[in-house]
């Protein structure tokens, strides 16, 4: 059974980056969702389908703003979107779709795999948040240490806890 992928929790991931006036006043979002929905483990790797998601969303990008690539933020900020960006713009709407998939010991390798050759922060994310029951308290704190050390405090406050 394929991932529910909501439009709020595409535009929720895209916001911090893009925008409200982006996300919102624009199909962005709607064409991420899309490409989303469109994932098939049968068909598809997250790689592949990370790499979709991130030229849906420079075409989009450039179909709004142009060449700039320029958007305003909603602390009023302008900010130009490079190509860089779209690895981590894209990983965190790969959020939605991780966090639909069903709990169980092939989605878990999935994504365990997935950590492993990618940068995903958002695939370590439903490993922290939902896989508990497949993962020692070791492995656990390993995990929180690698991306501590790897990813800036703003990208896993709110979910990770405190050093303690």
């Amino acid at each position: 059974m394929p991932a529910m992928i909501r439009i709020s929790d595409v535009r929720r991931a895209l916001r911090p980056a893009l925008g409200s006036d982006m996300v919102d006043g624009t199909d962005v979002a709607e064409q991420a969702a899309h490409t989303l929905r469109s994932y098939a483990p049968y068909r598809d790797t997250f790689e592949t389908l990370s790499e979709r998601l991130k030229n849906v969303l420079f075409n989009a990008l450039y179909t709004s703003v142009g060449p700039s690539m320029t958007v305003r933020l909603d602390n009023g900020r302008m900010e130009r979107i490079r190509l860089g960006d779209l690895e981590a713009i894209a990983d965190d709407c790969m959020y939605a779709l991780f966090d639909g998939l069903t709990v169980y010991s092939v989605n878990f390798q999935n994504l365990k795999d997935y950590t492993l050759r990618s940068e995903s922060l958002s695939a370590l994310r439903v490993l922290w948040e939902k896989y508990d029951a497949f993962q020692s308290g070791e492995e656990k704190a390993l995990m929180a240490r690698i991306i501590r050390e790897n990813y800036p405090p703003e990208r896993y406050r709110g979910w990770l806890p405190e050093q303690e």
